[in-house]
């Protein structure tokens, strides 16, 4: 109990601290996972065409009428050619329809003459619509579905009653937004525990502190071990927190699988806890063990797709990245979300390597920590 009621002094001498980071990583990581997850609507708006019809028909304003849900006609300026009009985005399409194009249509030639321009995609996606128009056309002729004569109003009708002029798209609901709050966590979990491990550790070390214990019944392996409860007790803690923002960020996307996210992200904060100890028992100096723990979850986030998907990253990025343990708890989380069934064995493949980070980081806190106690005695 000394060493506990030890720790939860330093902790309280510090806390204004240890509440400012945590508040300065999370309110950063709500705000980049909240801009990725804004929805986006989107409008579709009608394109500016100039269409020459070389003689009026049925079929022809059968054609136009089908075309008034995708254009708004533009007229050229006077003198103004339609290669320049295209150029100038004066006009994205330009349509010449001759007096055969009907018959052109049903053998399946090109019966229309289409220019657009090069840099407009609301162009080129109208014209994969005339495409599937001028098939469906064909088709419904071929299969006897419709007679030649009347097919361009039925296609026509057909295009009519399956389109809206204005079509707003939403970015569906899914469990994203609730994997990128854990992906982060990884790096708000990883710099918030290697700076309270790095406070606490380099304050037992002064002097007055070290002697005290040393006159106490408690060996150094079993300090030690009491600091290491300590810290994972603290570390879930964490973890407690950052679910609750993630439940109040993303309400609908609380599922079974919320349970998977808590447990990985409590494995990382055990490997956290030990990699803490051991990179602080490297150093002497408390300055140069706080840059590296500012540096080092930083990068690390980077280089094992906390901030960015593992998709996007370059393959030497990910190789490189495996000589870290945050990588396998990031590709773990991308397991969870995206497996059809979770299957622990699965699960198990991914992370098998965190546990032999741990046994690297246990062994040599253990060896560095009794290399510097014989070396004080």
């Amino acid at each position: 109990m000394q060493v506990c009621k030890l720790f939860l002094k330093i902790v309280k001498k510090n806390i204004f601290l240890f509440i400012l980071y945590f508040s300065i990583f999370t309110l950063i990581s709500v705000f980049m996972i909240k801009g990725q997850q804004t929805e986006t609507k989107y409008k579709e708006q009608k394109i500016a065409a100039t269409i020459i019809v070389e003689e009026n028909s049925e079929e022809t304003e059968a054609f136009l009428s089908f075309l008034e849900l995708y254009i708004k006609n533009v007229n050229l300026k006077n003198g103004q050619n339609v290669s320049d009009a295209l150029f100038w985005d004066d006009i994205d399409l330009y349509m010449y329809i001759p007096n055969d194009f009907y018959e052109k249509i049903i053998q399946g030639q090109a019966g229309i003459e289409i220019e657009t321009s090069p840099d407009s995609l609301e162009a080129t996606a109208l014209l994969s619509t005339i495409n599937s128009y001028f098939n469906s056309l064909r088709e419904s002729v071929r299969l006897g579905i419709c007679s030649k004569e009347n097919a361009f109003s039925y296609t026509t009708k057909l295009f009519k009653e399956h389109h809206l002029v204005q079509v707003e798209l939403t970015s569906k609901e899914s469990t994203g937004g609730m994997r990128g709050v854990y992906d982060m966590a990884v790096y708000i979990i990883g710099a918030l525990i290697l700076s309270v491990v790095g406070i606490v550790s380099f304050e037992i070390r002064t002097t007055d502190i070290n002697r005290r214990l040393r006159i106490s019944s408690y060996s150094t392996g079993k300090r030690n071990i009491m600091l290491a409860i300590c810290y994972t007790v603290f570390s879930i803690l964490f973890v407690g927190v950052i679910t609750c923002i993630a439940m109040m960020l993303f309400p609908k996307q609380i599922t079974s699988r919320l349970f998977l996210y808590i447990m990985n992200s409590m494995l990382f904060a055990l490997i956290a806890v030990f990699m803490a100890l051991f990179l602080s028992s490297l150093f002497k100096s408390d300055m140069a063990y706080s840059c590296v723990s500012n540096v080092l979850p930083l990068a690390t986030a980077f280089l094992c797709g906390c901030f960015i998907g593992l998709d996007i990253l370059p393959e030497g990025t990910k190789a490189f990245a495996h000589i870290f343990p945050q990588l396998y708890i990031v590709m773990a989380t991308q397991y969870i979300q995206t497996a059809t069934e979770f299957i622990f064995l699965e699960y198990l493949k991914i992370i098998w390597p965190c546990f032999l980070f741990m046994g690297v980081f246990i062994i040599g806190s253990i060896l560095i920590t009794n290399h510097i106690a014989k070396s004080e005695n």
